[in-house]
């Protein structure tokens, strides 16, 4: 051979064939190498792939020994007439179906019937599309074997030709389940984590620091393990505050107080907001311990003398602070700890002490009747006030109802939010207390208004054990002459729900006096699913940790739209809280959500004693959202 025939060569130009093969030699070397990479093998070498092709033998012999070498399986099917059609396949292919070979007599029908019913018309479609286009193609699908396994295959469809004319088809294929399973979960680690968001319990988004929860938990391990002490420092302003404060002015105080408590403390030191203006900080283990006093008692100085500023108006504050030392493997609870040290920077401020040092836990039957005294003098004292949040109606685009939060009087007299006295009340068994409280001072603003539209009062789930509870909130209907079928109950904190017999009972009742039924928090409660099967509920509202990061979370999105999708299905109105932007107002919208609240529809304001002026009012006892310091 001269330079001359070199360059002929060169020159000519692959046949389809010649480039069919190309390509299946390259996708056999890409397989492999993907299986061996999902596999966890590591590419130490080169390989040399010999093409079978180029041997003197016809293009049906050729692929097939191409498919053994790399150990693949082929299905042949040469049409021709009803005595010369030809459909046969390899050992390997064979096996690939879970089938030994030789036991099967293949026909197309038993072909098409080794293939996954729900993939069957897409393999027929590529099939028939590269036969009449007479070019390559390929294809991933599933087969199901003898024993009911479902297996990944992966063909390459090449078609036979005859002058141009298309004879046959050589289905190349391979066994990918490894592969395929490998990729699938890739994509769910991927999915996983781009829907995994931070932990609302971990960090308050107000302040930036730990949240009530997190502090509890974290005593609760330090009395495990090693011991340590708990300090909480009791704040509040030294006068009064204007009426006119409103509750984003109280935020960005207790914003700026937990930079000053930072600043003290830096943040290496587990803290958080317990209460409003109470501050807990955990010192672990014993050794830290030590210095809890004087570290309390720079925090209450650093207080005592910094001027803070509401609405560009010096204020100071009152501080104080209670330090409770602890050992290790003790039986009072981390929320045990933290009403010690609650009550221990009470006695220091009435005490007119910076500090006051408990060196062990308080006697549980002495904690729990100190927490029920402080309930019952609240209740007695009426030291309670009811304010009203605008609800939207999302279907009518205007506000339709108005939810009443409480709130609960400080010394000063200042209303502060309840989450920290509800979470007591509910521990200590004295939430009834409260709750009928609500009942029956709610129930008699409304019948004092025009009762034109709807209301709603919400129950504890631990109220719903006590069996007078029907009986009283039925007299209090009468009573203050309010109109059943204006009202619905709503029970907050399902997950505290401890008789369901009783609460199923209160629920059936309440719908026979004509008043209507709704779950609050729903979607973090344990078994709130199973609660709507049993107990006719009408409305519920999604718990706010899925709706203030809506817009940046598609987990949350996924969630609302899901819940949302589930209620209606079964007949249940769903209410969204803590609706902070039009954004946000916008997706739950697009997602159907029929009422939401939030500060982007109001903040809540003092009821006052005439509601001729309130169209319809939502009344409701629960726990404020903790990213704010009021709710």
């Amino acid at each position: 051979m001269d330079l001359d025939d070199i360059l002929a060569l060169a020159e000519t130009t692959p046949s389809p064939l010649e480039l069919a093969r190309a390509r299946r030699v390259a996708r056999t070397v890409q397989s492999q190498h993907d299986l061996s990479l999902a596999e966890g093998y590591k590419i130490i070498v080169d390989t040399d792939l010999a093409d079978p092709l180029t041997w003197d033998a016809d293009e049906a012999i050729r692929v097939t020994r191409a498919a053994q070498l790399a150990k693949q399986g082929t299905v042949t099917w040469l049409p021709g007439g009803r005595d010369t059609e030809r459909l046969s396949w390899s050992d390997e292919m064979a096996m690939i179906v879970g089938h030994a070979p030789g036991t099967l007599r293949l026909t197309p029908r038993t072909l098409a019937d080794l293939v996954h019913p729900a993939d069957v018309e897409r393999v027929l479609a590529a099939v028939r599309t590269a036969w009449e286009q007479s070019r390559p193609d390929e294809i991933g699908f599933r087969v199901v074997q003898p024993g009911g396994s479902v297996r990944h295959v992966y063909c390459h469809l090449e078609i036979l030709t005859d002058a141009g004319r298309p004879v046959g088809v050589i289905a190349t294929g391979e066994d990918i389940t490894a592969l395929e399973l490998a990729r699938q979960e890739q994509r769910r680690l991927a999915v996983r984590s781009r829907m995994l968001g931070p932990d609302p319990a971990v960090r308050d988004a107000l302040t930036g620091l730990q949240t009530r929860g997190y502090v509890i938990d974290e005593v609760d391990r330090a009395r495990r393990t090693t011991g340590g002490a708990l300090i909480v420092v009791a704040t509040e302003p030294a006068n009064r505050l204007p009426d006119a404060l409103t509750d984003e002015d109280r935020d960005r105080l207790t914003a700026e107080i937990a930079r000053t408590l930072r600043a003290v403390v830096g943040d290496g030191v587990t803290s958080g907001l317990v209460g409003s203006g109470s501050w807990g900080l955990l010192l672990a283990p014993r050794d830290d311990a030590a210095n809890a006093e004087t570290l309390a008692a720079r925090i209450v100085e650093k207080f005592r003398n910094h001027l803070f500023s509401v609405r560009q108006k010096p204020l100071r504050l009152n501080t104080s602070a209670g330090v409770v030392h602890f050992g290790n493997d003790i039986p009072d609870t981390g929320f045990d700890l933290l009403v010690d040290g609650e009550h221990a920077a009470r006695d220091a401020h009435r005490n007119a002490t910076a500090v006051k040092v408990l060196e062990q836990p308080v006697a549980e039957r002495e904690r729990t009747d100190r927490c029920r005294r402080r309930i019952h003098r609240a209740v007695t004292a009426n030291r309670f006030a009811l304010y009203a949040q605008p609800i939207i109606d999302l279907g009518l685009n205007q506000v339709a109802r108005h939810e009443i939060l409480l709130r609960v009087r400080s010394d000063t007299g200042e209303p502060v939010a309840p989450w920290a006295f509800l979470d007591m009340a509910e521990r200590v068994g004295e939430i009834l207390a409260v709750d009928k409280w609500v009942i029956d001072h709610s129930l008699e603003l409304i019948g004092r208004g025009a009762q034109t539209s709807h209301y709603q009062v919400n129950i504890s789930g631990k109220s719903l054990a006590d069996p007078g509870l029907l009986a009283f909130v039925t007299e209090a209907i009468h009573r203050h002459h309010v109109k059943p079928e204006c009202l619905t109950f709503e029970i907050t904190e399902t997950a505290l729900i401890e008789n369901r017999n009783e609460a199923l009972a209160f629920a059936t009742g309440i719908r026979e006096v004509g008043c209507h039924l709704a779950l609050d928090d729903f979607g973090t409660g344990y078994g709130a699913l199973a609660q709507l099967k049993y107990l006719p509920v009408d409305l519920v509202k999604i718990d706010g940790a899925f709706i203030v990061d809506l817009c940046r979370s598609p987990a949350d999105q996924a969630v609302v739209s899901a819940l949302v999708e589930l209620c209606h299905t079964l007949g249940i109105r769903v209410a969204a809280e803590y609706v902070q932007d039009t954004e946000t107002l916008d997706l739950l919208r697009a997602a159907e959500v029929d009422f939401a609240q939030g500060y982007q529809i109001g903040r809540p304001e003092p009821i006052t004693v005439s509601q001729e002026e309130v169209q319809s009012i939502e009344l409701e006892l629960r726990l404020p959202p903790q990213q704010t310091a009021m709710g």
